[in-house]
């Protein structure tokens, strides 16, 4: 029963992984397909912020939403569901004819995502015990990234080489239906007794370093969003690159992120939470500023790869740093720093396509780089004042 129990774990996790890839492959696309997708609808690119901001309210609410139905529903029924629709909706955007009925599909699609990432995380959470979980979180993580490197460099080779933002969407196609066929063929359930874990999971206990360490991580996501969304438009407006240049670029910087995923265990180990943090923001910030003054795209392409290795390991190790900040595991915790991380999704999209309309792209950037400050100071406050080191370094 043992060997057994451990083969559907095995199988569990690697669909967890599965599941992330394609993630992180679906959500590279939007930086690289923005221009293609306005001119296919006469609209600005501003615009096709905006629609692609609908993409994360979706994906923010499932994610949030479905926290109350993971332990009431069949989990491989649901994943295979929420995965067959996403590919659906990935079709219905490539096909119906009007810029309101593509919004309505991309929302659809951030829905169905959001509930594999959900399902994803929770896999994670309930299968590994305290000890294994953040190594496997950090490779969640890194199979993200490791989408995320593949799709914006074959994406934006096809764009180069005539195909139309609609192939690659359709592209996405079969990794959902994957997923799907994946899920619904499994003979397992993740069916766990939920913990009583009264006093880490009690808000008023929490203290004011917990919020701040949320406060951080929505500074980091709106900058990692803002950054890879726009990076493509950047070069290409400022650099006068061309399309497939921009996408390596946004490739270089998803596979130095990954690297540096798994780098980022031994590292800690060594120098602590946030010395790490705070020490790899420095990194990302130093490379930001260099980009922005950057004239050539190759050398654009070599700061865009230290970027990676300076955002790399942030949102997995802040997501650690804030769980330890009660006395206790806390899922209540866990679900309150995914939320807010995907509450920054949101605003990422918000905030950088008003900023891209109203002041340009150059500002667009220098904002997201400010705000790896701007974190990097939260997260040294909400380590001096937190309530609770146990489990953790200074």
């Amino acid at each position: 029963m043992a060997g057994s129990a451990d083969v559907d774990a095995r199988r569990l996790t690697a669909l967890a992984y599965f599941m992330m890839l394609s993630i992180g492959a679906i959500f590279s696309l939007a930086g690289v397909t923005t221009k293609q997708i306005a001119a296919f609808f006469a609209v600005d690119t501003a615009l096709v912020g905006y629609v692609f901001t609908l993409f994360s309210v979706g994906y923010s609410a499932a994610i949030f939403g479905n926290g109350f139905l993971l332990d009431r529903v069949d989990i491989g029924r649901e994943t295979a569901l929420a995965a067959a629709a996403a590919g659906l909706a990935a079709l219905a955007a490539t096909l119906l004819p009007s810029m309101a009925a593509f919004a309505a599909a991309i929302f659809a699609y951030g829905v169905f995502l959001g509930v594999l990432c959900s399902v994803g995380y929770f896999i994670i959470v309930n299968l590994y015990d305290e000890a294994a979980r953040a190594a496997k979180m950090n490779v969640l993580n890194f199979f993200y990234s490791a989408g995320s490197v593949a799709a914006p460099v074959l994406a934006g080779q096809a764009l180069q080489y005539g195909a139309g933002w609609q192939a690659v969407f359709q592209a996405t196609v079969p990794l959902a239906f994957a997923t799907a066929v994946w899920a619904f063929c499994s003979r397992f359930a993740l069916r766990p007794a939920p913990r009583k874990t009264e006093a880490a999971d009690d808000r008023s206990r929490w203290g004011w370093p917990v919020y701040v360490a949320g406060a951080a991580l929505i500074c980091y996501v709106i900058s990692e969003m803002t950054f890879t969304y726009w990076l493509v438009t950047y070069m290409m407006d400022r650099l006068a690159a061309d399309v497939a240049t921009g996408g390596l670029a946004l490739s270089l910087f998803w596979v130095t992120m990954g690297l540096g995923r798994l780098a980022a265990g031994p590292l800690i180990a060594r120098l602590g939470i946030v010395p790490y943090i705070c020490g790899i923001s420095v990194l990302a910030a130093g490379a930001f500023a260099a980009l922005l003054t950057a004239d050539t795209p190759m050398r654009a392409l070599w700061l865009t790869a230290v970027m990676g290795a300076g955002y790399s390991g942030l949102f997995p190790t802040i997501v650690a740093f804030g769980t330890q900040l009660v006395a206790g595991p806390s899922p209540r915790l866990t679900t309150f720093f995914l939320t807010v991380g995907a509450v920054g999704g949101i605003a990422a999209l918000l905030l950088s396509s008003w900023l891209k309309q109203v002041a340009g792209v150059g500002t667009v950037m220098t904002f997201a780089a400010s705000l790896l400050v701007v974190m990097a100071l939260l997260v040294w406050a909400s380590g001096r004042g937190r309530r609770c080191p146990a489990g953790s370094e200074e």
